[in-house]
């Protein structure tokens, strides 16, 4: 009995193509895994070596302690005040108006973001004075908010929206306004209305920029809320920082922005992780 090789040559060949395919995508991940440890020793490896120089320069009083205090009090000053009756109820304080200050921010920029690249007739109205708005430095903005809603939460609520507020305007208008117009056209075509072309079109298209914004958001939400506890408020971990770097309590005030710092940047790394989570088309 023979086998007719024009039946067999065909299987060996897509067994032999699914097996390339399997080896190379079995390559990439290796590869990919390789990059993601090479870029976690290479973080670690410039933070240690910033440890030695801040160490260095300390130890041999090449700085005043005055100026930057050594990083072993600064760790002992961050156990000092996380432990601290007071610490829990102002990070509290700060955590609550930088949460409420972003997310304010960020409603309130996608709104006007995806009106006015919408509507022109609301371009037309609003945009001139939303873009006239950002021309002042928003920390001059900080006294007239204190005016006007007091020493408490409003007030630094008030000032990390309007830190945050215009990025994410801008990247939501930036992104909904980059999509190719032959393709709302053929969108039109198909007898798409106004809002299936947002949701099916114009939406995608702007969310990598749109995250962009989130994070620019973010950070700025963070500046808002510290500069407006720097220039008047009764609790906060900007208060605290104030009141410490009155009292010379310099490692103290190191070690509140560390902790502050680490807090931005934990939040962040999940904004990044939930991007590559939405925005799933863009990872290679």
């Amino acid at each position: 009995m023979t086998i007719d090789a024009s039946v067999v040559h065909p299987a060996i060949e897509t067994v032999q193509h699914q097996t390339s395919i399997e080896k190379h995508l079995a390559q990439e991940k290796s590869r990919a895994l390789r990059k993601r440890i090479t870029n976690r020793l290479l973080a670690a490896g410039f933070g240690v070596f910033v440890l030695l120089v801040w160490y260095a320069a300390t130890a041999f009083e090449w700085v005043h302690a005055l100026i930057i205090p050594s990083p072993v009090d600064t760790f002992f000053a961050a156990g000092r005040v996380m432990s601290a009756d007071y610490f829990l109820a102002n990070a509290w304080v700060t955590i609550s108006e930088i949460l409420w200050g972003f997310g304010l921010g960020l409603a309130s920029g996608v709104v006007f973001g995806v009106a006015v690249a919408m509507f022109d007739s609301v371009r037309a109205t609003i945009y001139p004075y939303l873009v006239a708005l950002q021309a002042p430095p928003k920390i001059v903005l900080a006294p007239i908010f204190i005016t006007w809603f007091g020493f408490d939460e409003p007030s630094k609520i008030a000032i990390a929206v309007v830190m945050s507020f215009f990025p994410m305007f801008l990247n939501t208008l930036t992104g909904l306004s980059s999509v190719d117009p032959n393709a709302v056209k053929l969108m039109r075509s198909l007898t798409c209305g106004r809002w299936q072309t947002f949701r099916y079109l114009l939406l995608p298209n702007a969310l990598p920029i749109m995250m962009t914004g989130v994070k620019l958001c973010w950070t700025l939400a963070v500046l808002g809320v510290i500069v407006g506890e720097f220039v008047g408020a009764s609790a906060g971990i900007g208060y605290l920082i104030y009141a410490m770097n009155f009292q010379l309590d310099i490692a103290g005030v190191f070690a509140l922005i560390i902790l502050l710092s680490l807090f931005t940047v934990i939040v962040y790394q999940l904004i990044e992780w939930g991007e590559a989570r939405i925005i799933f088309w863009k990872q290679v």
